[in-house]
């Protein structure tokens, strides 16, 4: 539905995060814009607008579509954001950080290559579907440790580049 790509941008806010009652934060990211990037500081729960971002380097994620970049590695060569990739893991079991397994992005990245990425695509439906079964250990820019798991690429309209995610340090 969103091809061609007509142009148009969200004019409002590009990361939405909602505080849940277990200590966790959904947040929505409207990664729409097919040549915008959207930064992300998980530390304090907002988006980066890009000079902020660059000059500051307190990003953590940026999201560009369903490509899914880290401050760290490939996406930023001077940050140091790492990411340890959980498979076959739960949300509820998970309660204190691992101590290794981090990688920062290389060749391709973290959230899209390792593991299978953080989708997967069906081709009957042409959608991409989160791996449920993934879970994610953000190493933040400030040192702190989140989950994080991807939940959908679409709004509940079937908008795509919508990503949901809950993460909770």
């Amino acid at each position: 539905e969103d091809y061609p790509f007509d142009g148009r941008t969200n004019a409002g806010p590009l990361v939405e995060v909602t505080p849940q009652e277990d200590g966790s934060a959904l947040a929505v990211i409207d990664a729409t814009n097919k040549s915008g990037t959207v930064y992300f500081d998980l530390d304090e729960g907002r988006e980066l607008k890009t000079d902020e971002a660059l000059d500051t380097n307190a990003w953590d994620l940026a999201f560009q579509r369903f490509t899914v970049t880290m401050n760290g590695g490939g996406g930023n060569p001077s940050g140091q954001v790492r990411v340890a990739v959980l498979g076959d893991m739960f949300w509820d079991a998970l309660a204190t950080a691992p101590v290794g397994g981090y990688q920062q992005d290389a060749s391709q990245t973290v959230f899209n290559g390792v593991a299978g990425g953080w989708y997967s695509y069906d081709l009957g439906e042409h959608r991409l579907l989160p791996r449920e079964a993934l879970l994610y250990v953000v190493h933040s820019s400030t040192g702190r440790y989140f989950k994080l798991q991807m939940l959908s690429y679409y709004d509940s309209a079937g908008t795509p580049a919508r990503l949901s995610l809950r993460y909770q340090p």
